[in-house]
């Protein structure tokens, strides 16, 4: 389970740097998974890290960045957040940069 282990990450480093999930968004780059499916693991292994911060998970922000893709078919590189998007060229399925997902902690801007 791919997402326990990011989740694991993730918690740690929050508990390391002394932050709160709300004071946090999760930026999600490459992977093969449905984005929906893979944010509901993300959450529910959060949660189950850091059962005190359950209000806190459900209401995280977590945003997908674009990475590289190539086009089997006709060769073509390009950059797109999706997980599986087609060729912007000839339609093709395409093959990702990274293929498993990656996950980084981006402090939020504090609200004066």
């Amino acid at each position: 389970m791919h997402e326990a282990g990011l989740a694991r990450r993730v918690a740690r480093e929050l508990r390391e740097r002394g932050l709160s999930p709300t004071q946090v968004r999760l930026a999600v780059r490459g992977g093969q998974h449905d984005p929906v499916a893979f944010e509901a693991e993300m959450r529910g292994h959060l949660e189950g890290e850091m059962p005190d911060a359950a209000a806190a998970i459900a209401g995280m922000e977590i945003r997908r960045l674009a990475c590289g893709h190539l086009c089997p078919a006709c060769g073509i590189e390009f950059e797109s957040a999706m997980v599986a998007p087609a060729c912007p060229n000839c339609a093709a399925d395409t093959l990702a940069e990274i293929t498993s997902e990656q996950v980084e902690i981006e402090l939020l801007e504090p609200v004066p």
